[in-house]
């Protein structure tokens, strides 16, 4: 299995912090997952309000499937530590992969279904690469976005607000 990033079906934003950073006199990259075991530091400095981005669950796809919803960490398409064997893939495979702060905007529907006519924004498509690119992401004016729509922040509100449009 490849590495890369899954997408929040509702805000088109990665439900997970892992992304490449690029260290010097290094041919490669490395991969910051937030796990510990990292040995490098991420590109941009997360803090608690970007905690939310690591919450996500997988929502089931029609109602003759068990488990409404499955939660854990998302690294490579798969819930970790759910219990279940269920991909997401970059977004919508088996389950569809949603923060819960969104899917809770959402009003907590029990299948994909309700929200399916939903589009993730294109504005976010540059970013997502293999793995998203959050240094260019907040270099060009959006780290707002990453901030908790629970917040009572300035930017907290601007993405709650962002959020709430796109369920519009």
């Amino acid at each position: 299995m490849g590495v890369f990033s899954t997408y929040c079906q509702i805000c088109g934003l990665p439900v997970q912090q892992d992304h490449y950073v690029s260290l010097p006199n290094e041919e490669y990259f490395r991969i910051w997952r937030g796990d510990g075991h990292d040995g490098c530091e991420p590109v941009i400095t997360f803090g608690p309000e970007h905690s939310w981005l690591r919450r996500a669950v997988g929502l089931r796809l029609y109602d003759d499937e068990p488990q409404v919803v499955i939660e854990g960490l998302v690294h490579d398409g798969v819930f970790e530590g759910s219990g279940s064997d269920d991909f997401v893939m970059d977004g919508l495979d088996d389950r569809a992969a949603l923060h819960r702060a969104c899917w809770e905007l959402a009003g907590q529907p029990d299948t994909w279904q309700a929200l399916s006519h939903l589009e993730p924004p294109a504005a976010e498509a540059k970013y997502l690469q293999q793995l998203f690119d959050f240094g260019a992401f907040v270099a060009d004016g959006h780290g707002w976005m990453l901030v908790d729509p629970a917040g009572d922040s300035t930017d907290g509100r601007q993405s709650l607000q962002r959020i709430e449009a796109l369920l519009a």
